[in-house]
């Protein structure tokens, strides 16, 4: 169904108003009631940020977050019909114009992303999970991961510390970010870049670790093959029990 034009410009100038506050007299509104549009607009979006992003609301002052979320709206966004995206739209916007550096926070940023891809990895579409047995041995045969999970890379540990103390620590930091296949719950795991490349590695390769130790060797450093084994042991065992490794490919 296609709207009218003057339907269509009738909805501009009305969204318009909503997002800046300048009145305007519109046809088939009561006179004196627009107010209430923007008041009824502006409180979904005062409400959708400030349910999606709590550890953000958490760590500015109230003031800071109001003038956030009123910049955002009313610089001609949002954009989407869609209100779970209005979180994705808030991100990006205060992303792209560096507001977090302009304030003195540095790490908002990486906190406002961090709290978007938690939102993101609960909500995304389910990816086809193969076939795997619960049975197998942790460097000799094929790991099959969730495949429901994201690594980001962050330049302040948001993810582990408390944004105060996450400003002093700006450095090269990774998260993966995962969803429980049987409750839809997203857990986090801090890892250090070697454990990064060993996912990334075995994800391409889809190979056994055994197969690839001597690239992990080469990239970490390490020359007892014993100490190799035992760390890439213990480093996927407890992938296993955190049900980020589902378990071993099934022949």
């Amino acid at each position: 169904m296609h709207l009218r034009k003057e339907t269509i410009e009738i909805q501009e100038q009305l969204g318009e108003y909503c997002r800046t506050g300048q009145e305007l007299e519109l046809p088939g509104l009561t006179p004196g009631r627009i107010h209430h549009y923007r008041r009824l607009i502006s409180n979904v979006v005062h409400d959708t940020l400030r349910t999606a992003f709590p550890i953000s609301v958490a760590a500015l002052e109230e003031d800071s977050w109001t003038r956030l979320v009123e910049d955002f709206f009313s610089s001609g966004l949002p954009q989407t019909p869609q209100l779970w995206k209005l979180p994705y739209e808030f991100y990006t916007y205060h992303a792209s114009r560096e507001t977090g550096k302009k304030m003195g926070l540095p790490y908002l940023d990486d906190l406002l992303y961090f709290e978007w891809m938690e939102m993101e990895i609960h909500t995304m579409p389910d990816r086809p999970h193969p076939d795997f047995v619960s049975d197998g041995d942790l460097l000799q045969d094929v790991l099959v991961f969730n495949p429901e999970y994201e690594i980001l890379q962050l330049e302040y540990p948001v993810h582990t510390h408390p944004a105060h103390e996450a400003i002093e620590l700006k450095g090269e930091y990774y998260a993966l970010l995962y969803r429980m296949s049987e409750t839809g719950h997203v857990q986090f795991l801090n890892l250090p870049a070697l454990n990064v490349y060993i996912i990334t590695l075995l994800q391409e390769a889809r190979v056994a670790l055994n197969e690839i130790k001597d690239q992990i060797a080469r990239a970490a450093g390490i020359e007892s093959v014993s100490y190799l084994d035992v760390a890439l042991r213990t480093f996927t065992r407890d992938l296993l029990e955190r049900k980020m490794v589902l378990g071993f490919l099934k022949e």
